[in-house]
This record gives C-alpha cells, structure tokens and sequence, in this order.
C-alpha cells in the first residue's frame, strides 16, 4: 500500500495517520483493515522497530485501540485482530504499552501512599500479587516494599497485611542475606 510506503521513506509523516480515528471511519471498520493493509506495507520496507518508533514518536501508540468502534477497544480485540492479520508485532507492542502504562499508574499510586503515610486500609490478594511482580519488574524497591510492611500499615488491616505478606517479606530478607553472603564470597 503506497501510504505505508510513503511512511516508510519518510515522505509522509506519521501525524497523517489521525484522519484514521474519524469515527465513520472507525465506525464502518475502514480505519482497521486500512491500517492492516498500511503497516504491513511500512513493516515490508523498515521493519517492526522502526514502525513503533515512529508511532511513540507521533503519540499515535496511545491512540491505536481508536482504529475500533468503543466497544471493541481493548487488547484483547486488538491483538486477535492484528494477529490474525499477520502483524503480531504490532499486537505485542500494544500489550507492552499497555503493561507499561500500567505499571506506571501503580507505581505512581504506591508512590504517593509511601510518602504521604496513607495507611492502607485493605490489602486484597490482587494487590500483593502486584507488589510481588512489580518488585521482580524492578518498579518497586525492596526497602520500599519492606517499609510499607513495617510502618506504613492501618491498624485495622494489620493482622490480614502481615499475614499475607509474610511469606513474600521473608524471602525478601533472606534475598538480601544471600546477596551479601554471596558478595562476600567473591
């Protein structure tokens, strides 16, 4: 496809791409099989890399889930859509900016709780398994985790916090032992 071409070899620029988030457009799924047929054509002359590049680039990454109607805008759709059109790449992008904008948010939410002292009325399950991946995705800190494990509590949800947080702050003590037992030895 000559758009894609063209955005390839830099003779458009990637902004032309917002005529795509017209909503007769999106609405009849023109916007879509238009970009399919776009991206592999831009794909074909640069590569993937490249093509996400220039779309952080334009601020279109945050728009792509735009190219469907609003009940079809979600990762899910996405990725199965672009998948089945051979451009996996482009669904795997999405699922990285997404987890990425994510772990943003969380790790500004949690953030904001440890320096201002919120005490933290309720620790469900989910939240935990949070912490858990963002301490091994390097988002949170040991001490920060450890921290809000010793000070940061409400009363009324300690009991539930430290029980279920045990197990995961103990192996946290015991990483860092070894870490230094190890350093020691070299």
């Amino acid at each position: 496809m000559l758009t894609g071409i063209l955005l390839a070899n830099g003779t458009l620029l990637p902004s032309i791409l917002t005529s795509l988030f017209s909503d007769n457009l999106v609405k009849e799924g023109i916007s879509a099989s238009f970009a399919v047929k776009m991206f592999k054509a831009w794909i074909a002359e640069k590569d993937a890399n490249a093509v996400t590049s220039a779309l952080r680039k334009a601020n279109l990454d945050k728009k792509l889930l735009e190219l469907f109607p609003a009940n079809k805008q979600n990762v899910e759709h996405f990725s199965k859509y672009f998948t089945e059109a051979g451009l996996k790449e482009l669904s795997d992008f999405l699922r990285t900016q997404q987890s990425l904008g994510t772990r943003k948010e969380l790790q500004k939410e949690l953030q904001e709780r440890l320096s201002q002292q919120c005490p933290i009325r309720e620790v469900k399950h989910a939240r935990m398994l949070n912490l858990v991946l963002f301490y091994k995705a390097d988002v949170l800190s040991e001490e920060a985790i450890l921290k809000w494990y010793k000070d940061a509590h409400a009363a009324k949800g300690k009991s539930v916090f430290l029980e279920q947080m045990k197990k995961f702050v103990e192996w946290l003590e015991n990483a860092e032992e070894e870490s230094e037992s190890e350093g020691e030895d070299d």
